[in-house]
């Protein structure tokens, strides 16, 4: 993501979590009262649309920027940015092995045998 993008959606939360920095009004009895309104109603993103973010969510915001100051607010990039996350034709046909050979297999015990076998390495 552009740090261009990211310095926006930093800004709207920031907006978002204002008033709670500022200092709540009477018109809200608690924080949770706050974050469950500003979820309610939503926030304009950096893309002009309407976005619903779970109360959790702006409570996070909020915690985050207490301990890490406007960068807590910034969005984080992915750990496999750049990488490929489509399974290779190979890893397709040893999965579809098992599926026909081992019907009654599960999905958890299907990863864990690629995973020993060496067939995936990460993730």
């Amino acid at each position: 993501m552009k740090q261009e993008k990211q310095q926006e959606i930093a800004l709207m939360r920031y907006g978002a979590i204002a008033p709670i920095i500022a200092g709540l009004d009477e018109r809200y009895p608690s924080k949770t009262a706050f974050y469950t309104e500003i979820s309610a109603k939503g926030l304009l993103g950096p893309d002009g649309k309407l976005h619903h973010y779970a109360p959790a969510t702006i409570e996070k915001w909020y915690l985050d920027y207490q301990n890490h100051g406007f960068e807590g607010l910034v969005p984080k990039g992915r750990s496999d940015a750049g990488m490929s996350r489509k399974l290779d034709e190979e890893l397709q046909e040893r999965i579809r092995y098992f599926k026909t050979n081992y019907p009654r297999m599960s999905a958890a015990a299907i990863y864990r045998q690629l995973k020993s076998d060496g067939s995936v390495i990460n993730g």
